[in-house]
């Protein structure tokens, strides 16, 4: 089931329906320790495209590392790195935005890359720098996609920050 956890918030205030939504990582529906082959990865693209409704899509991922500093990267499970990937950990690999672009040019994905660490609380510099993506991509009519590994804690800093609520109404 990709996007797993996938929900779509509005503003506390507003009726008015936005393209923002939050989701886990992709993949992570098969678990949270697994390897994520390309096929997962681009049935969570496609599902990204289902909710697009033909706009444009920016993934801001606040995808890092597990447990602070020292921990794994959340990006080991991919053949593609993430920011804060150390060399090593690279292994040549392309970025992200890299790898979208090599294979699903087509779609025109934007990935921005805010990396936080998980089980830790998101900074405030970090949320701030989020709601400025969030609420310039919306300005700009795209659909915007929030992940975090599991979908939820991160995420939900970032929604309660900028006063966002889920949005429950069904299409």
């Amino acid at each position: 089931m990709e996007p797993y956890k996938l929900r779509r918030w509005k503003l506390k205030c507003s009726s008015e329906r936005v393209q923002f939504f939050t989701c886990a990582r992709p993949g992570r529906s098969k678990g949270a320790c697994v390897r994520v082959a390309h096929q997962i990865v681009e049935k969570w693209l496609q599902g990204l495209q289902r909710i697009a409704c033909g706009t444009e899509i920016a993934i801001i991922s606040l995808l890092g590392r597990k447990h602070g500093p020292e921990g794994d990267s959340e990006f080991w499970f991919y053949s593609f790195h993430g920011a804060w990937d150390l060399p090593a950990e690279r292994r040549g690999r392309l970025s992200f935005q890299q790898w979208l672009d090599r294979w699903h040019k087509d779609m025109g994905i934007r990935v921005i890359e805010c990396p936080t660490y998980d089980f830790y609380p998101v900074p405030p510099d970090v949320l701030r720098a989020v709601a400025s993506e969030v609420s310039h991509f919306l300005s700009e009519g795209l659909t915007v996609i929030l992940i975090d590994s599991g979908g939820e804690t991160r995420t939900r800093q970032v929604c309660k920050h900028m006063a966002f609520v889920e949005d429950t109404r069904t299409a």
